[in-house]
């Protein structure tokens, strides 16, 4: 069936009406109302809904569909852009923004088919039926929209009215030469004028634009016209009022984006701006002016009770947020209930170790701000107590001056203050204790302690129990296990690594300068094998067939890219992804085992070099073996640290097949329960009914909350003077797009092509070649597989101490810590990465470029 007999496939632009929303979707549909009410769009067509679901079935249908879309592009007959058409897309619920797939410059009927094949593919990509899920489109069809591409001088998006506040009556236009699309993805910032709603020019800044997109690629812009404004005020005002036109049109308030060729603007698509509204019907301005209400007012209880004392309160979101990001209800108590608390393994760990503090403190350690995990900073200084007055104040203060250092604080801020001889003298004691403490560790584990890491028979096998209330106690079974069990043996040893890793850095910073810091990262790299540096050895093994798929899933079936967080399903849950991790190593012609080696190798000579280089700086007998042993406790305890993380998350595992079955036994749908508290499955039993109702509310705080997070509503550290920053997205960083300069976190020098995740989008398992550098917000242990399959990695929150930065020196790739990676660097972009230095930078794009080449010399960066 064809357009021209009876439009099921295809549908004209210019033909559609309100009755046709159900078939081609919102981007679609608002298109071909605005070109019926004379605004200017360029023509198109859509592929149905019903014609996207017959090509997925294939057979004669598919070609079918493929017959019809083909003689309405001929009839079109130029370059196109082809975008998804969802049903519920750019709506007044969900916009969709960035979900899905968009094709630019596409021509040719072979190029056009491989355009809509790849939109129909990032339709059922994991990041984007998760999206629906949370959003409650479950039954949500696609549509594709292919319309004439405008070869647009300049390019941009309008705003009628503040993104984040409805109540003021300006018009926000922000515009780059070319296409649009690297400044709707956050990757450039580009020129930015604010009108009124009658067109007045009210302000604007003209950026520094270094580089267009054209259909071929990114091109220089010439220096003469990088500072020069890409709108004139009379096109700028003419896009507000076209944009406002859209608003009177659709009713509400709207995201234009619009592109400026020869003949004059076109609008290339309008949304309603208020489009994040979840099921609740609550907005997200509303979700974030609640939030920081109840912060505010939480502050302020704390400060009557005498809790917090300090002269403001800083949350950071700094080492929690790797570990977990936007998490469920679920997660998050049960994070909160194994190593918070007076109770917690925080407490029971530190207070082993002789740290002193009020263990009612702790119950106020995490807090989640819009979904994301903080820490408390006055609560978490003061559990590093030896013995003296926590200086809260000099702390704030000093985070207030570089909130940077908020992001493992207990290597960069704690314990470096000036004291006194007599709070010297006690700090020394303290760390001769610490030695005694890791003396003690080594001698446990290395005496067979490492069995009581195990599961409990009869816990596990509570899971498997029929009666509800058996399965609710295996539960609370498993949470105190971990409490008292293998998670204070985690903090023992983290504690115990970080610290003496702190000794480490801080002496050969002092020696060595600048470079102690490298030369830290060295030493801490190929360690004794922890079982995480043992699953890249086993995939190998496994992919060389001198192992079994089943022994393989038998001890790591239980991971995830978040083990932490409950809701994500496991390895063993989803084997097809093993599959595609061995087809990567294999593609990748990585050897881990010999790369690892080679890393063992390498440190020891780096060892060997240094105790020659410590005596030449004076260092005497006693003073290098005082060290070198600092030294053999961190390299020791890190790897540890890393192997009973492995042990506590397989109970982690246990504990979602029995939440999972408790979900079923109900009958509730996929994923609803996890927005419960742990404490909660018990009443849960009791009055399902209401707890359902909770739990669903909550999910829909959960899509908010992840919305907050990809548009970065909530700043890495937030301070309690300053909570109206929660709800301004952060702008991305001006200055040189070029170059850049984070945290070194693992040696080497790499160029490869980056291949950027934002804030919740799923990492998939396939498809990885080896030249790819990573580029995340943060990485936890379950995407450390494919450490072993890539060429290096960029992490925006973490430091040298960080689970990823520790399995990226254990898998001899280079790494950076960089805010804002994800913004500053696009997806694709070809960079060079000086894990050594921190230094990143955009490379011309080379054909034949290694993604290992040995030696790169990086410009310096100025961000």
């Amino acid at each position: 069936m064809t357009a021209s007999a009876g439009g099921a496939w295809i549908r004209d632009l210019a033909e559609l009406t309100a009755a046709d929303a159900r078939a081609v979707g919102n981007k679609a549909l608002r298109q071909g109302l605005m070109l019926a009410a004379g605004f200017p769009v360029s023509p198109g067509f859509c592929v149905t809904a019903d014609a996207i679901a017959a090509w997925r079935a294939g057979g004669a249908e598919r070609e079918a569909v493929r017959g019809a879309l083909v003689e309405a592009y001929r009839k079109l007959g130029c370059r196109v852009a082809v975008r998804s058409s969802a049903i519920e897309e750019d709506g007044d619920a969900a916009s969709y923004a960035g979900v899905y797939a968009t094709e630019l410059g596409v021509q040719g009927e072979a190029a056009l088919v491989a355009a809509l094949e790849r939109c129909i593919a990032s339709w059922s990509e994991p990041a984007a039926v998760d999206y629906r899920a949370q959003l409650g489109h479950h039954d949500a069809a696609l549509a594709i929209l292919v319309q004439q591409l405008v070869p647009a001088i300049a390019a941009g998006i309008a705003y009628t009215r503040a993104p984040l506040d409805d109540s003021r009556h300006e018009v926000h236009v922000d515009a780059v030469w070319g296409l649009a699309e690297p400044l709707a993805a956050g990757q450039h910032v580009g020129d930015s004028f604010v009108l009124s709603h009658q067109g007045r020019l009210l302000r604007r800044r003209i950026g520094n634009k270094l580089q267009a997109l054209a259909v071929d690629g990114f091109h220089p812009v010439r220096p003469e016209r990088a500072r020069v404004a890409c709108l004139t005020p009379a096109q700028a005002r003419e896009v507000a009022q076209l944009a406002m036109r859209a608003e009177n049109l659709f009713g509400v308030p709207q995201d234009v984006e619009f592109a400026l060729d020869a003949c004059g603007l076109w609008i290339l698509q309008a949304r309603p701006l208020v489009a994040a509204r979840a099921a609740g019907g609550a907005g997200l301005e509303r979700y974030l002016a609640a939030e920081r209400r109840r912060l505010a007012a939480k502050f302020a209880e704390l400060r009557r009770r005498g809790v917090l004392k300090g002269a403001d309160v800083v949350l950071s979101n700094g080492n929690v947020g790797e570990l977990l990001p936007t998490p469920t209800e679920m997660s998050f108590g049960l994070f909160r209930d194994i190593f918070a608390g007076r109770h917690g393994a925080i407490v029971a760990g530190r207070k082993r170790l002789g740290y002193r503090f009020d263990a009612r403190c702790v119950d106020y350690l995490y807090e989640r701000v819009a979904g994301q995990t903080c820490f408390n900073l006055e609560v978490d200084a003061a559990t590093f107590g030896v013995g003296n007055d926590v200086p809260i104040d000099e702390h704030l203060a000093a985070v207030a001056a570089d909130p940077a250092l908020a992001n493992y604080p207990e290597v960069r801020l704690y314990g470096r203050e000036r004291t006194e001889a007599q709070a010297l003298a006690a700090r020394e004691r303290f760390g001769q204790g610490m030695r005694v403490a890791a003396r003690d560790l080594r001698a446990r584990f290395e005496d067979g302690i490492l069995p009581g890491l195990a599961v409990p028979a009869g816990l596990a096998a509570g899971v498997e129990a029929s009666d509800p209330k058996q399965i609710v106690r295996a539960v609370s079974g498993l949470i105190r296990f971990l409490r008292t069990g293998p998670c204070v043996e985690f903090v023992v040893a983290a504690r115990l690594g970080f610290h003496f890793a702190a000794e480490v850095r801080n002496r050969l910073e002092a020696v060595f300068g600048i470079e102690g810091e490298a030369l830290c990262a060295r030493l801490l790299s190929g360690l004794p094998a922890s079982l995480v540096t043992r699953q890249a050895l086993w995939l190998e093994e496994v992919a060389q067939g001198d192992r079994s798929r089943a022994d393989y899933l038998a001890a790591y079936g239980h991971c995830a890219d978040n083990e932490l967080e409950l809701a994500e399903p496991r390895l063993a849950e989803e084997p097809e992804r093993l599959e595609a991790l061995l087809a990567n190593l294999v593609a990748s012609g990585r050897h881990p085992a010999a790369e690892f080696a080679r890393q063992q190798a390498e440190r020891r000579a780096t060892e060997a070099e240094l105790a020659g280089r410590l005596m030449a700086a004076g260092f005497s007998a006693a003073e290098s073996a005082d060290f070198f042993e600092a030294l053999g406790f961190a390299q020791y305890c890190l790897p540890l640290r890393e192997t009973i993380k492995h042990h506590y998350t397989v109970v982690h595992a246990l504990i979602r097949r029995a939440v999972l079955r408790l979900s079923a036994r109900l009958g509730w749908p996929d994923g609803l329960i996890f927005h419960l508290q742990p404490r909660e499955l018990a009443a849960m039993l009791r009055d399902p009914a209401a707890l359902r109702r909770r739990a669903a509310r909550r999910a829909d705080e959960h899509a908010m909350a992840r919305l907050a997070a990809r548009l970065r509503c909530v700043p890495a550290v937030v301070f309690g003077s300053r909570l109206d920053e929660i709800g301004i997205p952060t702008a991305r960083p001006a200055g040189n797009n070029r170059a850049w300069s984070g945290e070194p976190l693992s040696a080497g020098k790499v160029c490869g092509v980056a291949r950027v995740f934002a804030a919740g989008d799923g990492v998939p398992a396939e498809g990885w070649r080896g030249d790819e550098i990573l580029v995340l917000r943060g990485a936890n242990l379950g995407v450390t597989p494919l450490f072993r399959l890539v060429a290096g990695l960029v992490v925006e929150v973490g430091g040298l101490l960080a689970h990823s930065a520790c399995q990226a020196r254990e898998a001899g790739i280079p790494a950076v810590a960089l805010p804002d990676a994800t913004r500053l660097i696009a997806d694709g972009a070809p960079i060079a990465l000086d894990g050594s230095s921190g230094r990143i930078a955009l490379l011309d794009p080379l054909p034949g470029v290694s993604a290992h080449a040995s030696r790169l010399e990086l410009p310096t960066a100025t961000v």
